[in-house]
């Protein structure tokens, strides 16, 4: 029914005596929008009537009448505007959802699941008629864009070689520079399938190098040349005897040092790593027996992306490298915290801060694990205007993905009802995956290349054109 203004003000009407009221129930209907649901109730300030509406989609509305002009007609006006325009608001107003990446909790995860868990989230938030999927805004395309590090890296030796043929060592030096700043790169050091043509520029330094006089500089960098290819002859030893015989004489030197170790810590961990080109088994690892010097390492992470870069060895000590999600910012701030299964407030804060950069009213995250019966699927839910963590329940994938549609979908129809009371509040720090396998235990292992021990070049003795004459009698005086 749809109440007429002598209703209304009939209706009204106690509140003038100022006395307290039980709670009643008013129903009032709009044409088009559906019906509100409304209850008086005592109001605190002066035992009026507070009147609580309840449109059908959920919004809740809170009039005091005593606020409202005293003349009848206006009363009602102005309660059926702030019914209908609640009505209207609840239909209009969609909720923005952000999906941040998942990210895998170990390196037994099938690979790319944490993306394909992130797409299949971002799909069915998509559908959801009251939810609006917030994406980063398109970013205007540059006039030019950056050059790849591998190109850039070449097209570098390659002008540093014509500026040692016209002996200009200084230009010759300088694009050197450039080459290897390049190559040391993590989208440098993961197009490298070896190490084989990082010690070619080394090598090229060190020639550049000798030939300014710079004698200990060289020597280093003939020891990065021959510690990142190991057991491999520089083909530039090949173009002079005198370089041929110095290489030599550094790779004896080399032998000779103690040698160090290497420690390598990923997140998640389990990830496999290479060294120099051979596997070194799945983080966390320690390789022993290192060569001191220059070494190439690598390292491909469940979601498929490939990071690696240069460490330095040193005699006798230990160095560890991080295997951390590529990417800088926030994103890989709470990407590296997800991945290790622990968030403290700097995760929180970086969720906040991509959920404001996306303008979102809600932020979805997560991590993806591995069960005796598929993969388990951990995910959070946080409002970066009230920064308040809550986790939705568990849900159960197989290790395909094969029926992830329902359950995610469900998840997305909670967001859309529930909003920013969807799941239960958690506080920091917390982890994401409770009960999660514990991570591996260090091992260790061998350096892989074992070369064979060399002898310091003998000098050079040079070979007569013809036959020795026959030997003489010494002279003695007559």
């Amino acid at each position: 029914m749809m109440w007429t203004s002598e209703q209304w003000t009939k209706r009204m009407a106690g509140t003038q005596a100022g006395t307290a009221h039980p709670r009643r129930d008013i129903l009032a209907e709009s044409p088009g929008r559906g019906s509100t649901f409304g209850r008086d109730r005592p109001c605190p300030r002066d035992g009026g009537l507070t009147l609580d509406w309840h449109d059908s989609a959920g919004y809740e509305s809170t009039v005091d009448p005593m606020d409202l002009p005293p003349h009848p007609m206006m009363r009602t006006v102005l309660l059926l505007s702030l019914l209908l325009g609640a009505s209207s608001g609840a239909q209009g107003t969609p909720r923005r959802v952000a999906v941040l990446p998942f990210q895998a909790l170990s390196g037994d995860v099938p690979g790319r699941a944490g993306p394909r868990v992130t797409q299949r989230l971002t799909t069915e938030v998509r559908g959801v008629e009251r939810l609006e999927l917030a994406e980063p805004p398109s970013a205007e395309p540059a006039a030019e864009p950056p050059p790849e590090a591998l190109p850039q890296a070449r097209a570098a030796v390659k002008e540093a070689e014509s500026r040692r043929q016209q002996q200009d060592f200084a230009g010759a030096e300088a694009w050197l520079g450039q080459a290897l700043d390049a190559y040391a790169t993590p989208a440098g050091a993961v197009a490298l399938p070896n190490g084989n043509e990082l010690a070619d520029a080394y090598a090229l330094r060190a020639a550049v190098r000798y030939s300014q006089g710079r004698d200990e500089e060289a020597a280093r960098a003939l020891t990065f040349a021959l510690t990142l290819s190991p057991g491999r002859p520089l083909p530039l030893a090949a173009t002079s005897p005198l370089f041929a015989r110095t290489v030599e004489r550094v790779r004896v030197a080399l032998q000779e040092q103690p040698r160090g170790s290497v420690r390598f810590v990923s997140m998640p961990p389990g990830v496999p790593v290479t060294l120099d080109g051979h596997s070194v088994e799945s983080a966390p690892v320690r390789v022993v027996e290192v060569p001191p010097g220059m070494h190439l390492w690598r390292a491909v992470l469940p979601s498929g992306e490939a990071t690696g870069g240069l460490v330095e060895v040193l005699s006798g000590k230990e160095v560890e490298v991080k295997v951390l999600p590529p990417g800088e910012g926030p994103g890989a701030v709470l990407a590296a915290a997800l991945a290790g299964n622990r968030l403290d407030a700097a995760a929180v804060e970086a969720a906040t801060a991509l959920g404001h950069t996306l303008r979102a009213e809600l932020v979805v995250f997560g991590t993806v694990s591995r069960t005796d019966r598929g993969l388990a699927v951990d995910a959070l839910v946080l409002a970066p205007g009230a920064r308040t963590l809550r986790r939705v329940p568990r849900i159960a994938l197989d290790a395909d993905l094969l029926d992830a549609g329902p359950p995610l979908r469900e998840l997305s129809s909670t967001l859309a009802s529930r909003g920013a009371q969807t799941g239960a509040a958690v506080s920091l720090p917390v982890v994401p995956a409770a009960g999660a396998a514990p991570a591996p235990r260090l091992v260790q292992v061998k350096y892989p290349v074992e070369e064979k021990p060399v002898s310091a070049p003998k000098p050079a003795v040079s070979t007569p054109d013809r036959a020795p004459l026959a030997p003489r009698k010494p002279l003695v005086r007559p």
